[in-house]
């Protein structure tokens, strides 16, 4: 099993869409997958069920510890599941001590591992700190959504250094690579970050797909449905989603063991 979050320094960037289509192309490529919804704002939950704020979910967890079958909400997919935020206003209110949250994160993983779960998704809030650090480093993988304005240019190094000192710091988290989101391929300044990213930044660090501002990600949004399923049959955008889960099967080493297929008949003995 792997563990990949998702982080970058400001909200906005695309990261619950990515999360939510991602998860629901690995699941579709056979993988079972977990995706967890660790930002207080609950978009995930909020997103695909509206009954996400009533029910106890990640920062319960978090808080309490306790059966992660509880919290874990089903989908009509067999191989997708979703942990939603819960109510972390509530348990900000009753507290939690902080020193136990690696520790509640690492139970949190090895109970999906116990699941049979190949890919956990954390979805995160803005900026790489607080509770946000602690699931960075708890990850094996981070995915960097990064939106193609002038921001990135100063922003995507920043933030590098800062997962360069969560490794120095004893973090196993490396970076699965930097995922260009929001790409306006009409708009020139849109395509000259995209392109000035590639340039500064080694090609290996990049996703060689990106994901452009197409108004079908906000109607599946409003539907709380993965983009995939918001026709009858999956409109050509989805498949920006299953190219960007094999590309990140090779970046991650994610891939299932097959059965040694049987040689080839012999025409003679």
């Amino acid at each position: 099993m792997i563990a990949i979050a998702t982080a970058s320094q400001k909200g906005g960037v695309g990261k619950t869409t990515l999360c939510i289509n991602l998860a629901y192309s690995l699941a579709k490529r056979g993988w079972r997958v977990l995706l967890v919804d660790t930002d207080p704002q609950g978009a995930v939950g909020l997103s695909l069920a509206k009954s996400a704020k009533t029910r106890d979910g990640f920062y319960e967890f978090l808080m309490r510890g306790g059966d992660l079958n509880r919290i874990v909400v089903p989908t009509r997919l067999p191989e997708l599941e979703i942990i939603t935020a819960g109510r972390p206003e509530t348990c900000s209110r009753e507290g939690w001590a902080v020193h136990e949250v690696p520790g509640r994160l690492a139970d949190l993983l090895r109970a999906a591992e116990l699941r049979g779960v190949d890919v956990v998704l954390l979805d995160t809030a803005a900026g790489v700190s607080g509770t946000t650090e602690a699931v960075v480093k708890a990850c094996d993988f981070v995915i960097l959504p990064q939106q193609a304005e002038p921001l990135a240019i100063r922003s995507v190094p920043h933030l590098l250094e800062t997962l360069a000192r969560f490794r120095a710091e004893g973090a196993g988290v490396r970076v699965a690579g930097i995922l260009l989101t929001m790409v306006m391929n009409d708009q020139a300044m849109s395509v000259k970050v995209a392109r000035e990213l590639r340039e500064m930044l080694p090609a290996n660090l990049m996703f060689q797909q990106s994901i452009p501002r197409l108004p079908s990600f906000l109607d599946a949004s409003a539907l709380g449905v993965p983009v995939a399923l918001t026709k009858r049959h999956p409109p050509p955008e989805a498949l920006i989603f299953d190219q960007i889960a094999a590309e990140l099967e090779q970046r991650t080493d994610l891939y299932k063991p097959t059965e040694k297929e049987p040689g080839h008949a012999s025409l003679m003995d």
